[in-house]
């Protein structure tokens, strides 16, 4: 195993092998780059000939690949995909540097049976019905959000593993402030402002479900909030507010509506519901699921509302061996009493054994 100075003059001395014919007289070399902050990496430079630019690809993901197992000459040719994928570009010294990346992450759900055509090429974990996938905002205001998503070639250059993606998109998501509010405030605000324009997820705000319709859950800019509902602290904080289990309907990518369980609703009839308002009102790009989810407080489980229903519905019949013991004397006495004895293997006790009995 090299050290972290063999690794990098390995890659220097090696890395024109993987590259084009045109850069064989490129001059190769390694410097040390020092943030602001004190953190210092160690860059590949790659100077062209041609035109005289100078390329820099952050070596320290790449080693600490190698120090993982990854084979030598991958790790190599891993470097020279950067160079080729982002050589020219401006932004080449940003997309390195994963300490500032990962404060401008985020998530997207997507249906995870309906969305494998999207999901292809996409790095992405799952979470029941849902993949979470993920981008890098580059400017986000309350008008819009510009954003590209993060490849597997990106995560080799991170030197990071989809779990800490995912945490650190997280934890990004939870800075864009999530919100619950009065459903109603996105459609009629000027009817609900300011007393429905309250953000329920604040500790101490108060919920009177007979003066207010269904909450959404989004973020500020009620873009791409329905992630939230992956923060497991924001959904005990909505089972407090709502005081009772509840159903999310994935209404888009962008939010999601809870209501109070009730034990009047119909998981399959809010299916449908929901259903219907996605193929009418939703446009195809933003649509998230059909799949309405419910929340236990008890269990702090998230699942699938209609397989939940037909699993409580149905369980399957539990037995239990029960053993009862006998003496000689208390078999005589039962003998006695039932006029006759029993023959065994008829489910009847017997010395040491037992008949099996539903628990149910």
């Amino acid at each position: 195993m090299m050290n972290r100075a063999e690794f990098f003059e390995y890659v220097k001395e090696n890395v024109k092998d993987y590259l084009p014919p045109a850069l064989e007289e490129a001059k190769i070399t390694i410097k040390e780059h020092k943030k602001e902050d004190g953190r210092k990496f160690h860059l590949l430079a790659i100077r062209s000939q041609k035109n005289g630019d100078t390329e820099f690809i952050c070596l320290e993901g790449f080693y600490k690949f190698y120090q993982d197992g990854k084979d030598l000459a991958a790790c190599v040719g891993d470097i020279a995909d950067v160079y080729m994928e982002y050589s020219g570009q401006d932004q080449l010294e940003d997309v390195m540097d994963y300490e500032e990346i990962r404060k401008r992450l985020m998530v997207k759900l997507v249906d995870l049976e309906d969305g494998q055509e999207y999901l292809a090429d996409k790095v992405y974990t799952v979470h029941g019905d849902f993949a979470a996938t993920y981008a890098v905002i580059l400017y986000e205001d309350d008008e819009g959000c510009i954003s590209t998503a993060v490849t597997e070639l990106q995560m080799k250059i991170w030197g990071i593993s989809p779990e800490q993606l995912h945490q650190d998109a997280i934890l990004a998501d939870k800075a864009r402030i999530p919100v619950m509010k009065n459903l109603y405030m996105l459609t009629m605000p000027e009817i609900y402002a300011p007393e429905g324009n309250v953000n329920l997820l604040t500790e101490g705000a108060q919920y009177h479900p007979m003066e207010m319709p269904p909450l959404c859950l989004t973020n500020r800019f009620y873009r791409n909030g329905a992630s939230l509902i992956l923060h497991g602290d924001i959904l005990k904080r909505i089972g407090e507010v709502l005081g009772s289990n509840y159903y999310v309907l994935p209404s888009s990518v962008h939010e999601v509506i809870l209501v109070p369980d009730t034990e009047k609703l119909d998981p399959e009839e809010l299916s449908l519901m929901v259903r219907e308002i996605n193929e009418e009102q939703v446009a195809p790009d933003e649509r998230l699921s059909d799949k309405v989810q419910y929340y236990d407080r008890k269990t702090a489980l998230l699942e699938n509302a209609e397989k939940r229903m037909r699993r409580i519905s149905f369980p399957r019949e539990k037995y239990e061996i029960k053993y009862v013991e006998m003496t000689l004397d208390d078999r005589k006495a039962k003998e006695e009493t039932n006029g006759a004895s029993t023959p065994h293997g008829k489910g009847e006790d017997v010395e040491k054994g037992g008949k099996i009995l539903p628990t149910d």
